[in-house]
This record gives structure tokens, sequence and C-alpha cells, in this order.
């Protein structure tokens, strides 16, 4: 791997894998833990939270996913993020496309419908979404610079969508996630050899921390195969999934090329590792390729939390091997790099 470069596996080339029945004769069935992180939470040096450690980090070297458990977060507030978005997504088009997070400072707001593909030569991913994020005020010298994801939300009118339908509940969520992301952060620090503090400047000094609310329409039958969302990586550190009660998610598993679902688990937070993740431990803990097919013949519903971090922290690989390398890659250089080829391929 380039130095200053986070460059994703080639999905492209293993799709469409076939797996080998001896191979699948011979190597275990690919499996996401759940995890029950209460314990943890409440007191990262106590003994019940010692004994999580050692299956976090078996599943961050193995497929880089994992799923959690006792987080804290309320399903209250997670049905009633499902709800708003869901009377978001039935506004008319004219209505959300006023608020295109093109043309939104901080790209906050709606994403259109098939505007995004992560995979060139395939159709566009057959999904639309709508983006929060911290709000930064106006005069931040930050959103004044338009640094990536800096700047304010922006939401319907209160006419149109009711703020306690929509907005404020999308507002707590994003901050419980926040505080849960950066407990996930220390759990993975944790299981690390580097020492305790590692990551303080990546969570610190406004995060980058979009929160995306995700619709996928039934897939459409065509020649060309169309995704939700088609085979990547993840650009960030980690991602926090939360899924409806419909499946669609899948992995690729990368030593036979098949794909295994991840069955929904309520209120349960599918955690994967990302690609920044991944190459600080030099590809030690794995950002695995995944996608989304939504194979259902209703409408599939997803909230994804992505911890992308403090958007100056030097990408340096933390055993060190890195330390005297010039102009080192950062969160932000890395999103820009990877937001802009996603919603460019056709």
């Amino acid at each position: 791997m380039a130095p200053g470069l986070i460059d994703p596996p080639n999905a492209s080339a293993t799709k469409h894998a076939i797996p080998v029945s001896k191979l699948e004769q011979v190597i275990p069935k690919l499996e996401i833990p759940t995890v029950d992180i209460s314990s943890f939470l409440a007191n990262p040096n106590s003994e019940e939270a010692q004994k999580i450690i050692p299956t976090v980090r078996a599943a961050c070297r193995s497929t880089g996913f994992f799923q959690v458990i006792g987080h804290g977060v309320s399903a209250d507030l997670q049905q009633s993020v499902f709800e708003g978005g869901k009377k978001f997504f039935s506004l008319p088009f004219e209505t959300k496309k006023a608020l295109d997070s093109k043309t939104v400072r901080g790209h906050r707001g709606y994403d259109v419908l098939a505007s995004q593909s992560y995979e060139a030569g395939i159709m566009p991913d057959l999904k639309e979404g709508w983006y929060v994020g911290e709000d930064l005020p106006d005069e931040d010298p930050r959103v004044q610079a338009g640094r990536f994801f800096m700047g304010r939300n922006v939401w319907p009118d209160e006419a149109k969508l009711a703020h306690t339908d929509f907005r404020t509940p999308c507002e707590q969520y994003h901050q419980a996630l926040s505080a849960l992301g950066k407990q996930i952060m220390k759990l993975i620090e944790r299981t690390l050899p580097y020492g305790s503090g590692i990551f303080d400047d990546f969570v610190s000094n406004n995060p980058i921390t979009p929160m995306r609310i995700l619709h996928y329409p039934p897939a459409i039958s065509t020649e060309q195969p169309q995704y939700g969302a088609s085979a990547h990586t993840d650009f960030g550190a980690i991602t926090l999934l939360l899924q409806d009660e419909s499946p669609g998610l899948e992995v690729m598993d990368s030593r036979t090329g098949a794909w295994v679902p991840v069955p929904p688990n309520p209120s349960a937070y599918v955690v994967n590792i990302g690609d920044m993740l991944s190459r600080w431990t030099r590809d030690e803990y794995v950002s695995s390729v995944h996608r989304v097919i939504n194979g259902n013949p209703w409408d599939r519903y997803s909230i994804v939390f992505f911890f992308d971090g403090n958007a100056d922290t030097e990408l340096r690989a933390l055993d060190g091997s890195e330390a005297n390398e010039p102009n080192p890659l950062t969160p932000e250089k890395h999103m820009l790099r990877r937001i802009t080829e996603s919603y460019g391929k056709k």
C-alpha cells in the first residue's frame, strides 16, 4: 500500500466469484459474533469487560465485523428515527430535492435515489438517503473554509414534516451514536498492543461523524445487476449500522469469494472496521467488502453512523513504521478522495 493512500480491495474482480467446494469443506463457516458491551461501558477495567476483548480482537482480525448489544441506545429512539425516515422519504420528490446534499455546505440533507455507486460499469445503487452530522455554527473557521462535512444540518419545513417526528429524534440519535462511537473506539484500543490514548486525537476536535438514514426500494429485475449498495469497503475507522427487520446485508468471505448474509438482529449494531483502521494496523484489522441487495418485495431501511474522526489526525501506522513519513494522510484528505470516487462512477 502506497503511503498516503488507502485503496479499497478489488471488489469488482471478486463480486461474482464462485466458492470452490473443496475450500468450503476445509474452511470454517464465516461467523460474525454478537458481543454484549454493557460491562465495558459500565467499567472498562472490570473482569467482565476484559472477557470480551479477545472476541472483539478476533473479529477485527478475521472479518472486521461484529455485532454489539448492551450498547445503551434505547429501542424507542431507534424506532423513532426509522419512523421519521419513512415519513421523510414519503414526501414529494420536489420537497426532498430542494434539500439536495450536493448543494448544501457540509454535505447535509438528501441523497437523490440512484446517485451513488461504488463500482464502475454497473447501474447506480438503488437507494436514497438523508445525511445528518454535528451542527457547527456558520462562523466556525472550519465551516468558513469549507472543510469536509463541516457545517449545519438542514431540515424540511415544519409544515411539511414536524420537527418532533424527524429533526428531534435524528439530533438525539446522532448525539447518542457519537458517544457510543467513542466508546467503541476505546474498546478497539484495548484490543491492540499500542497502549492507551492512541485514538485520543482522532476522537477529538469535533470529529467527522456522518449519519445516514437509507431507504432501499425493492430491487428491479434488469439485465445488469443493480444493488442497494454495490460491493465496497467503508471509508472511515468504524461503522455502526442499525438494520430494520429486512435481510439484505452481505459480507464477502475473502477466503472463498462467497457472500455471507448478516441477518438482522433487532436493536443490535453491526460494527465493521473501515479502511482507516485497517491502514492504521497495517491490514491486521480487516476492512471487508460488503454489499446490500434488497431482494425483498418491500422497502428496506437502515441507519448508518460513520466514525471518520478528527479531520486533521495523521493516519500513520500505529506500529511506528511510518513515523518519519512526510505528508501523512489525514481523514479529510482520504474521505474527500473516496467520496468523490463513489459519486463519480457510472
